[in-house]
């Protein structure tokens, strides 16, 4: 397996992660039997930031959904993403907390729908990208990407000239991010669906885990 991927930003830290294949077979399951739940589809609700498309909570769920598998990965995952924090910073506060699967849902929207600016209540957040549409030939290049903005303090003498960062899907790919960085999702016109598994994760004490 691929070693995730990390890049900084002042001193906000993201991710790029490959998903093995016998887990993506299982998340694209549970994709596909959630949006099959139309009964639970959140879309409607005004607090949420999809705008057309289809929402369905995973974690929890109210339709007896298996997703011990997704809660496995993602909180390994995350681990690993702490790990390098540590590492990195040379900071020592996170290593009596655990990360801890809260949330999950799955996405799917077509042409032109898209996602309003927000953020998660949480400490790690991200995407697991599922399909991604095929887009029309005179797409621009910010189609269908998410873009995040940056909490970066402009400063000239740091060189440091923009606070945005986007990411073109993949299928099989995972972004991992803090929960506190906004990001939006731009509208596209093409075929097919572009379908994600998101997930919050929250820092819990170790000692609270034990318990």
């Amino acid at each position: 397996m691929n070693e995730m991927k990390f890049a900084y930003f002042n001193p906000t830290v993201m991710a790029v992660d490959d998903v093995p294949s016998d887990v993506f077979t299982e998340l694209q399951m549970n994709a596909r039997l959630a949006h099959e739940h139309e009964e639970h589809d959140d879309a409607g609700n005004p607090n949420i930031s999809i705008r057309g498309g289809q929402q369905v909570q995973l974690v929890p769920n109210e339709f007896g959904l298996d997703t011990s598998v997704l809660k496995t990965f993602i909180e390994a995952r995350c681990r690993e993403y702490i790990g390098n924090i540590l590492k990195v910073s040379g900071k020592d506060e996170l290593e009596g907390y655990d990360p801890v699967l809260v949330s999950a849902w799955t996405i799917k929207q077509n042409s032109g729908d898209y996602q309003a600016l927000h953020n998660h209540e949480a400490h790690i957040s991200g995407n697991i990208y599922i399909d991604v549409p095929d887009l029309d030939p005179d797409s621009k290049p910010s189609d269908a990407n998410i873009e995040f903005r940056l909490p970066v303090i402009r400063n000239p003498a740091h060189l440091i000239f923009t606070d945005q960062w986007r990411f073109k899907p993949e299928p099989m790919k995972m972004i991992v991010f803090p929960s506190y960085v906004s990001h939006t999702v731009y509208p596209w016109k093409g075929y097919g669906t572009r379908t994600i598994l998101a997930w919050d994760v929250r820092l819990m004490p170790k000692e609270q885990q034990d318990d």
